[in-house]
């Protein structure tokens, strides 16, 4: 391995190199290393730089290696800014292993290359090449250069863009190729770079390497094959699954070889945090299991591709674990597939971790086979839901208050308010029921029936009706909360029910309850039922008939203002009681359509 630090001072060239018109007809110019790419934006050319700008990631290496490894069966050049050890490491892991004999070209060089201080770095380059070109490598060959952005002076645009200028000069007059991959600063910032107009500006072609969206594309501002020059393209790539090349995404390779690829080649990686399978006798031994989700996180920073189960159990802190989610999806991209396994309690914020970067959150219970089967459908998509820029701003959406269980009508009104504005910024889902009693129940005895236990779980009574409010609740869900939450059978409390599961549809309902509230305030049972607290439920019988309004037997300095007994009558299809006209002035307004669907009532 040749160190071209160590090279002597090259001499003046004197005349014509007889070798150069041999090896100009016998040189062979290896395409780039993307199967199916079109020959027109894979073309090296003698004389000329090509420049491919791309950050340190799988890709990178399978397009400059396997390109290099190709190249270096002939005569060819290899440098990098890696240690001898490292480069000579890489070229094995390609294939190519540079201390057996006959593994390279009797004209392949592979040297390591160094900046030197207090240099310009252009010039230390093109006279690493310079001594190169007259010691050792073939007449009008190919150089491959890795870390080229060591240097050039990518702070001052002038400097840069006649660095640019030297060595595509230097290309033309030796006819040596250059082909660099650099990763200039500010790579990948979605921001425009003029600078790099100016530096390529003699170069016969530029493109760059980056993920889209979890896929690496081949972009291309332009690149010249002969005496045409083909710019602005984008072709997608995936990794072959036989020996992780880069292949075109739906072109002539996956046409032939019948086979879609890999997004990366640790696509098929498994990382499972032991905490989410603790019930588990047996694991696939594929997976690869670490101690906790910390481990897990730290073993897949560097992924691009695999895929991570973290745990989410009672124990587990929310915020910590969607700062691990957000900042694992931020650095690794796309293509990272992160599912949260619940663990003997269910979450009751999934869209929160969905919004954060989860992939998938499987429910508590879910046997390990149909896992595994997650696991393997989620291969070979892409996370695409937006990115918020902060976590935290995600985690305030779904801070509810310590508020549960009963609260005053108007209080009501404004928490289900705050906290459905609040949930907005992730779409997370709640149920706002409107339960329309029995003639028979009163207030009073619903309400001691109703245990909300959960935070943001909410009850409050007015008119002829209940209103619950179930916080992060889907709607398909309703029922079984329903069922859980009442201690008594819903068919012998209520009648009717209204139900809201769309923010739209919550705010409007709230609007119109508001109004109600306005027109007659509802009595507070706040101190009835603080009072009773640990007292069976009354049945629905024993409840006192005041003015025709159920109140309970010592409450009636609470009571509420004298309403006319109340008939029957169907509101939006369904049978709810009819409000006194006194009670609801606005009892002609239309309410929001709701989302209805049947309680189990009495035959």
């Amino acid at each position: 391995m040749n160190d071209p630090a160590t090279l002597p001072a090259t001499p003046a060239a004197g005349g014509r190199d007889p070798r150069r018109s041999l090896f100009s007809r016998l040189a062979r110019r290896e395409p780039l290393a993307i199967d199916g790419l079109p020959a027109s934006l894979a073309t090296l050319g003698a004389g000329q730089v090509h420049v491919v700008y791309a950050g340190a990631s799988p890709a990178r290496d399978a397009l400059f290696w396997q390109t290099a490894a190709a190249a270096l069966a002939g005569p060819a050049t290899v440098l990098s800014t890696r240690d001898a050890a490292s480069l000579a490491a890489t070229l094995r892991d390609h294939g190519v292993d540079i201390d057996r004999s006959g593994a390279l070209h009797a004209w392949a060089n592979v040297c390591a290359l160094r900046p030197q201080p207090e240099r310009d770095g252009a010039q230390v380059l093109i006279e690493a090449l310079d001594a190169l070109a007259t010691q050792c490598a073939a007449p009008e060959s190919q150089f491959f250069i890795e870390g080229a952005e060591a240097f050039f002076n990518w702070q001052d645009a002038a400097a840069l863009a006649s660095q640019g200028a030297q060595l595509a000069g230097w290309c033309a007059q030796h006819r040596y190729g250059v082909l660099m991959v650099a990763a200039p600063p500010g790579l990948g910032d979605d921001q425009e770079h003029p600078e790099l107009d100016a530096f390529q500006a003699r170069f016969a072609g530029a493109a760059q390497l980056h993920q889209v969206q979890g896929q690496y594309h081949w972009e291309v501002a332009f690149w010249r094959a002969g005496d045409a020059v083909h710019g602005s393209q984008s072709v997608p790539l995936r990794f072959s699954a036989a020996d992780h090349r880069l292949t075109v995404s739906g072109g002539t390779f996956e046409t032939e070889i019948g086979e879609a690829g890999l997004l990366a080649p640790d696509e098929g990686r498994v990382i499972v945090s032991r905490d989410a399978m603790l019930h588990e006798r047996v694991l696939p031994p594929a997976w690869q299991i670490v101690d906790n989700n910390e481990a897990a996180v730290a073993a897949a920073r560097t992924s691009v591709a695999a895929t991570l189960i973290l745990d989410f159990s009672v124990n587990r802190d929310l915020e910590t674990l969607a700062e691990q989610v957000h900042t694992l999806r931020l650095q690794c991209g796309e293509a990272l597939k992160i599912i949260v396994r619940e663990d003997a309690v269910a979450m009751r914020y999934e869209s929160l971790m969905l919004n954060l970067g989860a992939n998938r959150v499987i429910a508590r219970q879910t046997p390990l086979a149909q896992v595994e089967a997650i696991v393997d459908s989620l291969q070979g998509q892409v996370y695409s839901r937006p990115m918020p820029a902060d976590y935290r701003a995600a985690l305030a959406a779904v801070v509810h208050g310590e508020e549960s269980g009963y609260v005053g009508a108007a209080h009501f009104v404004e928490l289900v308010r705050a906290a459905v504005e609040r949930s907005r910024v992730i779409q997370l889902p709640s149920v706002l029921i409107r339960l329309a009693l029995m003639p028979e129940v009163a207030h009073v005895d619903a309400l001691k029936a109703c245990h909300l236990r959960r935070a943001g779980d909410i009850v409050t009574a007015n008119g002829d009706s209940l209103y619950v409010f179930f916080f992060a609740c889907r709607l398909s869900d309703a029922d079984a909360v329903c069922q859980r939450v009442f201690q008594l059978p819903l068919a012998e409390l209520f009648q009717g029910e209204e139900r809201y599961g769309d923010a739209r549809a919550i705010t409007e309902s709230l609007t119109t309850l508001a109004d109600e509230i306005e027109t007659t305030p509802p009595p507070d049972y706040s101190g009835w039922l603080a009072l009773n607290e640990g007292q069976p439920a009354a049945a629905a019988t024993v409840s006192v008939q005041a003015n025709g309004q159920s109140v309970p037997p010592a409450a009636t300095s609470v009571a509420a203002a004298p309403v006319e007994p109340r008939a029957t009558a169907p509101i939006n299809g369904d049978l709810l009681p009819a409000l006194d006209p006194a009670a609801r002035a606005d009892n002609a307004k239309p309410r929001a359509a709701p989302r209805r669907a049947p309680l189990p009532l009495k035959a």
